[in-house]
């Protein structure tokens, strides 16, 4: 996404099992050898030294085989802030009287999931297309009618990044939507129609379905077809048809309701050291990027798509299709990234959003999941750290021998991060 850069809508395989560093508090999964845990350790601290809090979480089959915090979640007072608080939100500290403190964070600590929410956006279509409300078939004009061109887009080019549509979440820019913000804000932050109305202004980036541009504007445009015709708010949606039956305590679109107190705060470097980041408003990102959750929260969300239970298989199998656009690194399917690493299939989304950045990674063959959430809004994508997680992983789930582990070099440019 560009860097400050979603109506009621706030409040070819089947299925994924087809297709410095401090400790954080203790782990729930089995002892790791003397040879695997360092080099997991080196690998983090490569990645995140200067205490960034990470939480990482490496799950076989739904067992945790590594559960671990690192750094800090809260690195204390006092706080200094970088740049100026375009977002205009309560910060989460003040939201939720937390009590501060240099705290590590753990497999409960709840962070900002920025567009690894669009993982769950696209669940929810599909959970609308079961339910016969819905097809992924359907065009934009039968829930948007003004919408320029809406006859060409389908709901399928939204889920797959092929629409063309501008990306709203932009300002400063072109296009700016600096004023439909302001206008959301005034509204009480629930009417998204401003920004509707804005982007049917705009050209289209691409001819539809012919190519791939990422757009947080398709999934905001998705959450609130959720809204539509489902009858409640996307939030009310997701606790209803995925979170609760899950058993995901942990996750909401926004924050939760108090009391909280596992909670990241999110930092960057600007140059001068970590600084605090201004909250981004969760409720703009509705849809696209506007979830919290945890690590151990995420993991129930991967054994949810491994094998049929609150999707049918038909769904799971349209969930995983590729679209026909290849990118370099994989390809985009409904809410999810589909690619392979060193022959094992591979299927992700990471996540950038001020102060916070995230990666879901599982490899259905292997029943592995890898589940990276930190608080550092600079430096390099957690995607950067698979290839190196991925290996350990094998070794602790007894696949691969844990003598032929090695940290690796991390690069140094930055990766396919959406927010």
């Amino acid at each position: 996404m560009r860097w400050l850069k979603a109506s009621a809508l706030l409040f070819s395989c089947g299925g994924l099992a087809a297709c410095g560093a401090t400790g954080g508090s203790p782990s729930s999964a089995p002892p790791v050898s003397a040879s695997t845990q360092p080099a997991i350790d080196a690998i983090v601290e490569q990645h995140y030294a200067g205490s960034w809090g990470v939480a990482l979480g490496i799950y076989k089959n739904g067992s945790p085989l590594f559960v671990h915090g690192y750094g800090l979640r809260d690195r204390g007072l006092p706080d200094a802030f970088a740049g100026h608080d375009f977002w205009n939100v309560a910060q989460p500290d003040m939201l939720f009287k937390l009590p501060r403190g240099m705290f590590p964070p753990d497999e409960n600590t709840v962070f900002d999931l920025a567009s690894v929410s669009k993982e769950f956006t696209a669940g929810a279509i599909l959970l609308l297309q079961q339910d016969g409300k819905l097809s992924v078939s359907d065009p934009v004009s039968k829930y948007f009618p003004s919408f320029p061109n809406g006859n060409a887009i389908s709901l399928l080019y939204l889920l797959q990044h092929r629409s063309g549509v501008a990306d709203y979440n932009s300002f400063g820019e072109s296009p700016d939507f600096s004023g439909a913000y302001n206008t959301f804000l005034a509204n009480g932050q629930s009417d998204y129609q401003p920004i509707v109305e804005q982007l049917a202004t705009l050209p289209l980036q691409l001819q539809p379905g012919t190519g791939y541009y990422y757009s947080n504007s398709d999934y905001l445009l998705l959450g609130m077809i959720v809204a539509s015709e489902s009858g409640e708010p996307l939030s009310a949606f997701l606790q209803q048809r995925i979170f609760g039956p899950l058993g995901m305590a942990h996750t909401h679109q926004g924050y939760p309701p108090p009391p909280v107190t596992d909670v990241a705060l999110g930092y960057e470097d600007d140059g001068s050291g970590p600084r605090r980041s201004w909250q981004p408003n969760l409720a703009w990102l509705a849809g696209c990027g506007g979830m919290t959750s945890t690590v151990a929260d995420l993991e129930a969300w991967d054994q949810a798509v491994r094998h049929p239970g609150i999707f049918t298989q038909d769904s799971l199998t349209q969930m995983f299709t590729q679209s026909p656009i290849p990118l370099p690194y994989g390809t985009y399917a409904d809410g999810w990234f589909v690619s392979s690493l060193d022959g094992h299939p591979y299927v992700w989304h990471d996540g950038k959003i001020t102060g916070f950045q995230t990666m879901n990674a599982t490899f259905p063959s292997d029943g592995i999941d890898i589940i990276v959430l930190t608080n550092s809004g600079s430096g390099l994508d957690p995607y950067y750290m698979i290839p190196q997680l991925f290996p350990a992983a094998l070794s602790l789930a007894g696949a691969l021998p844990s003598s032929s582990l090695t940290s690796g070099t991390l690069p140094t440019t930055s990766g396919p991060s959406r927010n």
